[in-house]
């Protein structure tokens, strides 16, 4: 049966087309024996050879710990050497080019020159290809050929020692193995991408933070993957011939910053980078960036930009931040990310989704733009962009913030940002038609900076900054995996380890709790800062991701940090999100991004306890917690795909929340929404006690309502809001719809079975994404089945002079059920339930229709 692993992969529902391949296999012409031969003895070096595989492959280790891995045989790797070159003036004796048996897979992971001259390699030999390895060997020995020509010379000729081969000979470079800190290493890793992704996921299943970045290679795929010696040691020992080599991961950008003093300049990675692009198709989903203008010729911005205007038309519409700008480096973060990934390998970069720049922030010469006018701004940008290229999927992005107003309650500034991405903004709404018709708008805003400067000021939490704390975008905080030390200046060191908070990063833990949203909702790469001998902490390029510069002549590239890098490559994310699901809501692109999300493991284990279980402490500690991390970091292939033992739940519906009262009287709640999910039931009980989780998820836009009140009562900033609850686990379908069912004259917090929720109802009662995790074991989850959406009130409701509680909104609901490490397939089962729903649904049409 398939092991757990095989059952992570995430390929649903996507159809592999591996078994239509013919492949055919070159063969390297044989090289005439017309030479010295280099042994006296073929039968007597053949029988050594064999001694010698016999005694390495004995001592290999237990095959009980081998973690399997998808597409990799179970196996051993061995080393050999070879032959020393005779004479001193010999060539280097080199490891055969034919010591592989690729049909076999037989190969070679990786091979070096020793300081004789002679070569070592590392061989991976499967355990179903030993008898055949021995065999070749045996007919290279043959006593007695008569007149044909001996088999696989070129093979094992050279070939002096086979032996047992340490875990160590697959580190390169200087390495202290009693070394315990944890840091960032290369894994290389053979391909095909399913082998790395098998492997990426056993390292997570054993504790160990593997980056969402890849390298790409023609024949190995790099992980980058954060663990002390020991646990690497552990991994690739377990997994041996998926991994070719481990190295320590430099993890700094300062080489492709470069003017000349490297080979390798800017110049020429610009030329490099420029030559792989493959633009967006015409009408491609767009990320608009809300910024000081863009270097529109830039070589890796003009084959994607779509459009580059300017609030105020005489503003121009280039970037006019000095030192190599900022809008040009947001712009190139949401169109490639980090580019220290692509500027390392050789991927093609073919580009999903297009960039456009809308500058509403004014050039030197210009009046200042007044906090009091940052949202009509906003809008006024929005809408040019939107007049300028109608019917276009498009996403928004805007890393500007001001400190001016306290983010405990909202501001004109993130009132006009959740007006906009409700669709209600001035003169949008149009009588007789429901909000939830209103074009919708997903708006990505930075949380906000912390600046440099002493250690314990740098440290302690701050709060965002405007207009951060609106409900309906997603607010962007940073975390870093960069944790580089330069050589020059001496004596600096990360401010955070690897898998923290960025120290550039805001949250709101300071912000009350039952009035403010969780801010932020989820965390990309913001860079580290530096740290030196006297406490000081700064930014440098070794911990900076690398971005595009507006001096495209003199300096293309530069270094870019802080939630401004984090919002651009939050901007990258959403980009191809759109490509990938053109058709989706926003309300949803902002959900899977959430139900995408998970923590670094030095976070995870502050949430996380022993088993089905969470840490013992309260529900506030935990939302706390939060309120500085969100819900961790999105894996992009995860909001793209589901796996067999990981499934993703997608739900977008309209809701009615209130409705006019009867003879006149106040408006009442009016609608919910039951789901009687397509649960895998019977694979959860058998699951018995295994651990598994449930992520639940749900977006809406709430029209917001600017008053004294807001700030101090959700209720009259909201339109409406919605809350969802799950069956209890002995509770029966009837009883829950019952229970939920009775009048609900107030908005007060439903019953919640508490123990597995990490957070419960109670930490919802502002914003307008909420998302909870269950947690527990497989038994328990079995007969949670059923989920609610429920709405709570808002000013549509209580306000009836606006006339409108007859109003309808809209939501996306998401539901992820995973069973880690688990070898089940919770993915068939929902399909075919999902199947047999969709028949019930036709046959009740036909007889309804009698067609």
């Amino acid at each position: 049966m398939p092991e757990g692993d095989d059952f992570a992969v995430r390929n649903v529902p996507h159809v592999l087309i591996d078994a239509f391949r013919d492949p055919a296999q070159y063969r390297y012409p044989s090289r005439p024996q017309d030479r010295n031969p280099r042994r006296d003895d073929y039968h007597a070096h053949a029988e050594q050879l064999l001694a010698q595989l016999a005694a390495a492959l004995d001592q290999a280790p237990d095959p009980d710990r081998r973690i399997p891995i998808a597409g990799q045989q179970p196996g051993t790797i061995v080393e050999v050497e070879t032959l020393a070159p005779e004479g001193a003036r010999a060539k280097a004796a080199k490891i055969p080019t034919g010591l592989d048996f690729p049909a076999q897979d037989i190969v070679v992971l990786r091979s070096g020159r020793n300081a004789d001259r002679t070569e070592s390699a590392v061989l991976f030999v499967p355990d179903n290809a030993r008898a055949y390895l021995r065999e070749r060997i045996s007919r290279y020995g043959a006593e007695d050929i008569g007149n044909r020509t001996r088999p696989d010379v070129d093979r094992f000729e050279t070939i002096e020692a086979i032996r047992a081969a340490v875990i160590q000979v697959l580190f390169a470079g200087p390495v202290d193995y009693d070394d315990a800190s944890p840091a960032w290493w290369e894994l290389w890793v053979r391909q095909p991408v399913e082998r790395a992704e098998s492997l990426a996921a056993a390292a997570r299943n054993e504790g160990l933070d593997v980056h969402v970045d890849r390298l790409i290679f023609p024949d190995t795929v790099v992980l980058f993957v954060h663990a002390a010696v020991a646990q690497l040691l552990d991994l690739a020992q377990r997994a041996p011939g998926a991994i070719s080599e481990i190295r320590r991961a430099s993890g700094t950008i300062e080489p492709f910053l470069d003017q000349g003093t490297l080979a390798l300049g800017q110049a020429e990675v610009l030329a490099d980078l420029a030559a792989r692009v493959t633009p967006p198709g015409d009408g491609a989903p767009t990320v608009c960036v809300l910024d000081t203008g863009i270097a529109g010729a830039h070589p890796l911005v003009a084959p994607a930009l779509a459009g580059a205007w300017a609030f105020d038309e005489r503003w121009g519409s280039d970037d006019h931040e000095p030192h190599g700008g900022h809008g040009t480096a947001m712009a190139g973060l949401v169109l490639y990310g980090d580019l220290e990934g692509p500027a390392s390998d050789q991927r093609l970069l073919e580009l999903s989704h297009a960039v456009e720049s809308m500058k509403f922030l004014p050039p030197r010469g210009f009046d200042a733009t007044e906090p009091t006018r940052y949202g009509f701004v906003t809008q006024g940008a929005v809408a040019l962009a939107e007049v300028a290229r109608p019917n276009i999927v498009r996403s928004f992005c805007i890393a500007t913030s001001s400190p001016d107003f306290p983010p405990s309650r909202p501001s004109s500034w993130s009132g006009a940002i959740d007006q906009l991405c409700a669709g209600a903004m001035p003169g949008e709404r149009q009588d007789q038609q429901p909000a939830a018709d209103h074009p919708k708008r997903l708006v990505l805003i930075a949380a906000g900076n912390v600046l440099g400067g002493q250690r314990e000021e740098v440290e302690a939490h701050k709060s965002l900054e405007d207009p951060a704390q609106s409900w309906n975008a997603i607010t962007i905080g940073g975390f870093t995996a960069k944790e580089a030390t330069p050589a020059d200046p001496p004596g600096l060191a990360p401010l955070v380890p690897a898998n923290h908070r960025s120290p550039f990063s805001r949250g709101s833990q300071d912000l009350p709790s039952d009035l403010t949203p969780i801010k932020p909702e989820v965390l990309f790469e913001a860079g580290n800062m530096l740290v030196d001998a006297t406490g000081f902490c700064g930014n440098h390029p070794a911990v900076s991701l690398l971005a595009l510069a507006s001096d495209v002549e003199r300096e293309p590239l530069m270094p870019f940090n802080a939630t401004s890098a984090a919002a651009g490559v939050a901007g990258n994310f959403i980009g191809r999100l759109q490509a990938e699901f053109p058709d989706m809501w926003p309300e949803t692109y902002r959900a899977l991004m959430v139900d995408s999300a998970s923590w670094p493991q030095p976070i995870r284990s502050q949430l996380v306890g022993r088993g089905a279980h969470w840490k013992s402490i309260s529900k506030g500690k935990r939302q706390h917690i939060l309120r500085d991390v969100g819900y961790g970091v999105p894996d992009l292939e995860r909001a793209f795909r589901s796996a067999r033992n990981d499934v993703t739940l997608i739900a977008q519906a309209e809701i009615k929340p209130f409705a006019a009262g009867p003879n006149g009287q106040q408006p009442v709640f009016n609608e919910m929404h039951f789901y009687d999910l397509p649960w895998p039931a019977a694979l959860l009980q058998e699951l018995e006690n295994e651990t598994v989780t449930l992520k639940v998820t749900l977006s809406y836009f709430i029209e917001p309502n600017l008053s004294g009140r807001a700030a101090t009562r959700p209720d009259t900033y909201r339109s409406f809001g919605l809350r969802f609850e799950m069956k209890k686990r002995t509770e029966t379908a009837a009883a829950f719809r019952r229970r939920l069912t009775q009048q609900r004259d107030r908005d007060e917090p439903a019953a919640i079975e508490g123990s597995h929720w990490l957070l419960g109802p109670n930490a919802f009662q502002a914003g307008s994404l909420h998302c909870d995790l269950w947690r527990g074991a497989a038994v328990d989850l079995a007969s949670h089945d059923e989920i609610a959406v429920y709405p709570a009130g808002g000013w549509w409701k209580s306000h009836t002079g606006q006339q409108r509680m007859n109003d309808k909104g809209r939501y996306a609901l998401i539901l992820s059920i995973s069973a880690p490490g688990q070898a089940v397939d919770l993915h068939a089962r929902i399909a075919a339930l999902v199947d047999a729903k969709h028949a019930e649904v036709e046959a009740a049409q036909v007889n309804a229709t009698g067609q």
